[in-house]
C-alpha cells in the first residue's frame, strides 16, 4: 500500500505566505529533512518486505525438508518390525535426533519471522508518528495564519475608526484636542502584544 503523502510531496508542497509568518527558508529545510527521513523509511520498509519474503522461501524450504524427515521416520518406523532389538534401539534413537532437529531448524524460523514483524511494526509507528508531526505543524501554521489575519482586519478596522469625521459639536471648538475616543475592542490573547509589535515596525519604516 502506497503511503499518503510521498516524500516528493513533502519537498514540492508551497504554504501560503502571509504577515508575520513563519521562515519560510526554515519550513523548506524542515521538509526537505522529513522528506529525506520518509523516504528513508519508505525503503527500510521495503527492505524488510523483502527479507520476510526470503525468509518465508525459507520457512517453505525448511518444512519441505520436514516433511521428507516425517516420511523418513515413517519408513523407520515401518522397517523396524523386521529388524533385531539392537536396530530397532538404533532407528529410534535417529528418528529422536531428526524430530529435534526439525523443531529446532521450525523454532528458528519463526523467531526470525516474529524478529521481521517486529522490525515492521516499529517502522510502520515510527512512519505514523512522522506523518502525525507533519500534519501537526500544518495545522498549527494554518492556525497561526488565520489568527494574524484576524489581528490585521482588527487594525484596519481601528484605523479607519480613527480617521472618521467628528461630530460637528466638536469641529466647532478647535481649542479642546481630545483624542477621537474609539470603541471598546476586546482583545484577543497576544493582540496587545503583535499590535505593539507592528506600531514599531511602522516607526521604525
Amino acid at each position: 500500500m502506497s503511503p499518503v503523502i510521498t516524500p516528493l510531496e513533502i519537498q514540492n508542497h508551497e504554504f501560503t505566505t502571509k504577515l508575520r509568518g513563519f521562515n519560510p527558508e526554515e519550513v523548506k529545510h524542515f521538509l526537505y529533512a522529513l522528506a529525506e527521513e520518509f523516504e528513508n523509511i519508505i525503503e527500510q520498509n521495503h527492505k524488510m518486505a523483502r527479507e520476510l519474503a526470503v525468509l518465508r522461501e525459507r520457512i517453505k524450504d525448511m518444512e519441505s525438508r520436514e516433511k521428507v524427515l516425517k516420511d523418513t521416520l515413517v519408513s523407520a518406523q515401518q522397517i523396524k518390525v523386521d529388524i533385531q532389538e539392537n536396530a530397532v534401539k538404533e532407528a529410534e534413537l535417529i528418528v529422536k535426533e531428526a524430530q529435534l532437529k526439525a523443531d529446532t531448524l521450525q523454532e528458528r524460523a519463526r523467531d526470525e519471522v516474529r524478529k521481521v514483524q517486529t522490525h515492521l511494526s516499529d517502522l510502520r509507528r515510527t512512519r505514523n508518528d512522522l506523518l502525525a508531526e507533519a500534519e501537526m505543524m500544518v495545522s498549527r501554521f494554518t492556525h497561526f495564519v488565520e489568527a494574524e489575519r484576524e489581528l490585521a482586519n482588527e487594525a484596519d478596522n481601528l484605523m479607519n475608526l480613527s480617521f472618521m469625521k467628528p461630530g460637528s459639536a466638536d469641529a466647532a471648538s478647535p481649542a479642546r484636542h481630545e483624542p477621537h475616543p474609539f470603541p471598546k475592542v476586546e482583545s484577543t490573547p497576544g493582540s496587545q502584544t503583535n499590535d505593539g509589535k507592528r506600531k514599531g515596525a511602522k516607526t521604525g519604516t
